[in-house]
């Protein structure tokens, strides 16, 4: 069974194609989320086991100007090395569980007419397309290893992203946003295209239009709710 996994994966990192015809044989979808699980875990446990503790508070609580030095204090203390820990890999967990389910809702919707599976399997499919992100966390978690990372914001901790691509400083108002966008995700794109296209057999222009549509929803009204801020 692990050699059939490890070979999944593989072509899916590899050979996208192949990958989505290995996964259609034999899903293995709760593979691929306990992976994420994991990788999570060991991503977030190791970036705030070597992260400076007080300047990180001091970084989360800057814009909170209104906390008085007892409620400031206070906060101080609750913040600690754990519950950031279980905050970043539960809100993650969350997240990744809404992607897999909505994604799989739209493919399903997008491929209504032509392939009317049940809901289940799309969502045993869209597990796959967590892989991205599972190769994004360990790469993460080897950098804050590695590294010094005693003064890196969460924001920056994905050595992935646009932030850290285009030098983003912790001071800009498009720190979370570009924080949040990386490698990793056009990699998820290009992958959901692939799929489209062995499951549909559709042109791969198509498959990158469909497979591009929800980023580009999410990410651009993101961004304009940044640029209505700045004007402000």
């Amino acid at each position: 069974m692990s050699s059939r996994i490890a070979r999944t994966a593989g072509d899916v990192i590899l050979d996208p194609l192949k990958g989505w015809e290995r996964v259609e044989a034999r899903s293995d979808w709760p593979w691929p989320l306990l992976a994420l699980t994991l990788a999570t875990v060991v991503a977030w446990a190791t970036y705030y086991a070597n992260v400076d503790l007080a300047w990180l508070q001091d970084h989360v609580l800057a814009d909170h100007s209104e906390l008085d030095g007892r409620e400031l204090e206070f906060m101080r203390n609750l913040l600690g090395r754990s519950l950031f820990t279980v905050l970043s890999v539960a809100s993650s967990l969350l997240v990744g569980g809404a992607f897999i389910l909505l994604t799989a809702a739209y493919l399903k919707v997008v491929a209504r007419t032509r392939r009317p599976d049940p809901y289940v399997r799309w969502v045993g499919r869209a597990a796959w397309l967590t892989v991205p992100e599972t190769v994004m966390l360990l790469m993460m978690a080897l950098r804050c290893a590695m590294a010094d990372t005693s003064n890196l914001p969460p924001e920056l901790s994905n050595p992935l992203s646009m932030a850290q691509l285009t030098g983003i400083g912790v001071g800009s108002r498009w720190l979370s946003l570009a924080g949040s966008v990386g490698v990793q995700s056009l990699w998820t794109v290009a992958l959901c295209a692939a799929g489209l296209r062995y499951w549909l057999d559709m042109g791969w222009i198509r498959a990158l239009s469909i497979a591009l549509a929800p980023a580009l929803l999410v990410y651009g009204a993101w961004a304009m709710r940044v640029a209505a801020g700045a004007t402000q």
